[in-house]
């Protein structure tokens, strides 16, 4: 890997341990192709490691070191290569490492693991499994302690607000007819960017936090219709992610959904419902992160939301508070261009040293 050679030892680790990660493809349903390689570093450095079984779902591990009630949590799995080039290749360009994963989230599992190496303090730390689709790993996961760190990529932000999330399905209806005489049908596609460009209007997307200043929105992921140039599209559906920011009536927010999409006569389908979560700042887990990133980095650390869905969620409704803090951009995260600054994963690993020396049992 060109100008490795010239790294810090501590940077050198980093490289050495993500390349392991990015070059064991890990997409959601291949996650226990790390098992093994995660499982032995981490028995290498104390810890206790467990496989939690999940009825017809893949696996967690789980590791535990001495009696600590602070958990580390991240998930194992990404998203597919896509057209990401040389997608499970780590590569080094000038401050950046580049490849599938480095930022969502292998670059945070290996700052992690660097480290636990450099200190014996008591922790927990739950790999999960299918984040990035049902999350069924974070839901069905079982540990003991009550606070704890999702890493995320966060820009080394503390995030103590997460957006909640309702993604929705609209099927559209039309009326087919010869391309050359649209008027005497009823474009499916069309109606279905009307009802999109109503759904961005919607009040409940106008409430603003501060961390979230602009309020909610609306990401249309995947549209599909028509049939052909010279017919008039008669079904069309889209699928889209509304961001709904903390101090939003969820059940107002589907209601306004609904009344929207009745407008146009069209149906749509709720897939998931996720509320926003909002951590409180006066707890352990907040004051000792804040005073490690201070004596690490030099500054206060900036506070956040995260607008991402992450496994704070379902921690958070199981009564473990998780601050959500990483490295790296959450923009980069699934693109073609996935890439992390190897500086900031340096940091990372620091300030995770610091927190967990001073953390205690």
């Amino acid at each position: 890997m060109t100008g490795i050679e010239s790294l810090t030892t501590e940077r050198k680790r980093i490289v050495e341990v993500l390349r392991k990660l990015v070059e064991i493809p890990t997409p959601t349903g291949k996650e226990e192709r790390l098992h093994k390689f995660l499982s032995s570093f981490l028995e290498r450095t104390g810890f206790q490691v467990e496989v939690q079984e999940i009825p017809n779902y893949r696996p967690n591990l789980v590791g535990r070191r001495g009696k600590g009630n602070l958990l580390f949590c991240t998930h194992i799995d990404t998203v597919p290569g896509f057209d990401h080039p040389q997608a499970y290749k780590l590569r080094l360009e000038g401050e950046n490492l580049i490849g599938r994963g480095v930022v969502d989230p292998k670059g945070q599992i290996a700052s992690l693991l660097v480290a636990l190496e450099k200190t014996e303090a008591p922790c927990q730390v739950a790999f999960t499994s299918g984040e990035e689709e049902e999350a069924l790993g974070s839901k069905f996961l079982q540990v003991e302690a009550r606070q704890g760190i999702v890493l995320e990529p966060t820009e080394l932000s503390l995030a103590l607000t997460q957006a909640g999330a309702i993604d929705i399905e609209v099927k559209v209806e039309g009326k087919s007819a010869h391309g050359s005489v649209p008027h005497k049908g009823e474009n499916a596609i069309l109606k279905a960017f009307r009802t999109y460009q109503k759904l961005e209007k919607m009040e409940f997307l106008k409430l603003t936090h501060p961390h979230f200043p602009k309020g909610g929105w609306v990401n249309l992921g995947k549209i599909e219709g028509g049939k052909d140039i010279m017919v008039v599209p008669y079904r069309c559906h889209f699928e889209a992610d509304i961001g709904i920011v903390p101090g939003v009536n969820v059940e107002k927010a589907i209601e306004e959904i609904k009344n929207v999409t009745a407008q146009d006569g069209v149906t749509v389908n709720f897939r998931d419902i996720s509320p926003p979560i909002e951590i409180r700042s006066d707890l352990k887990v907040v004051k000792v992160l804040k005073e490690s990133f201070r004596k690490v980095v030099g500054e206060e650390i900036q506070v956040k939301g995260m607008p991402s869905w992450t496994d704070a969620q379902y921690l958070f409704e199981k009564g473990i508070q998780c601050v959500v803090f990483g490295a790296g951009k959450l923009s980069r995260a699934h693109s073609n261009c996935e890439l992390v600054s190897l500086r900031e994963l340096e940091l990372l690993s620091l300030i995770l040293v610091r927190l967990l020396n001073a953390w205690g049992g």
